[in-house]
């Protein structure tokens, strides 16, 4: 889902503006932080990399990855440098994207929470 706007995966909140997301976060320090808030925002759309093909990239990459004996800490950077080879550069393309898209909506939450 690093790539793609969708997973398939279902989560259980669902906030769709920066002003809800600096409400719940100003409720929940509320409450003495107990345990955390994931953000999942997603790649923009004209960024992505469909899921399908990406799967196949990812099974690639990580069967590269076993016939070539890749253990512990070394795996992620070798899956992702297969991934990259696989897609051309098309994935970091997308990972910036992503990159610039979380900053975009994290900042729009801090003017949201420093309003609120």
């Amino acid at each position: 889902a690093f790539w793609s706007r969708g997973s398939g995966l279902s989560a259980p909140y669902r906030l769709d503006t920066p002003e809800e997301i600096a409400r719940l976060l100003k409720v929940r320090a509320e409450f003495g932080g107990h345990g955390g808030v994931l953000i999942a925002n997603p790649v923009p759309e004209d960024s992505e990399i469909p899921q399908d093909e990406m799967a196949g990239h990812i099974a690639t990459a990580i069967d590269q990855a076993n016939r070539d004996n890749i253990k512990g800490k070394d795996v992620t950077p070798y899956v992702l440098g297969a991934i990259l080879d696989l897609t051309g550069g098309r994935s970091l393309v997308t990972n910036i994207a992503l990159v610039r898209n979380n900053a975009r909506l994290a900042a729009k939450i801090a003017v949201a929470a420093s309003q609120g």
